[in-house]
């Protein structure tokens, strides 16, 4: 199912994603959080997690990340993007991303919900969904 009603709004939330990934594997924390709406959700086989304002992002947000990703996570590749539901100021993406180590050998592949919002002129990361760890 593809409704892609808003062929701008699916490129902006696409791009957005993308710069998450480039933001994760550059460790630019910064970029990295601009790119998460609060409060911010994620939703995994473990439980649900909820960050409610920007501190609570930037005190538990990249070292709980890193716990889950393991000592051998080195980047990550996303390997695929599909617009699942798109409005004027909200996306649903599905996408898929490996995780690898220092030498680009996969560590683990994972597909991955993401609704992507538009808050005033920015697109971010509302929630995610996913089994990876």
């Amino acid at each position: 199912m593809n409704e892609n009603l808003w062929p701008e709004s699916a490129a902006k939330a696409v791009a957005a994603i993308e710069g998450f990934m480039a933001a994760l594997n550059a460790h630019d924390d910064a970029a990295l959080l601009n790119l998460l709406h609060l409060p911010h959700v994620r939703i995994s086989g473990a439980g649900v997690a909820i960050w409610h304002d920007r501190a609570e992002l930037e005190a538990t947000y990249l070292r709980d990340f890193y716990q889950r990703a393991g000592p051998d996570w080195h980047h990550t590749i996303l390997d695929s993007t599909e617009v699942l539901h798109s409005s004027e100021h909200k996306v649903h993406v599905l996408i898929q991303f490996t995780r690898c180590d220092a030498q680009g050998a996969p560590l683990a592949t994972y597909r991955s919900l993401w609704i992507m919002t538009d808050d005033d002129g920015r697109w971010g990361a509302q929630a995610r969904s996913s089994f990876a760890p």
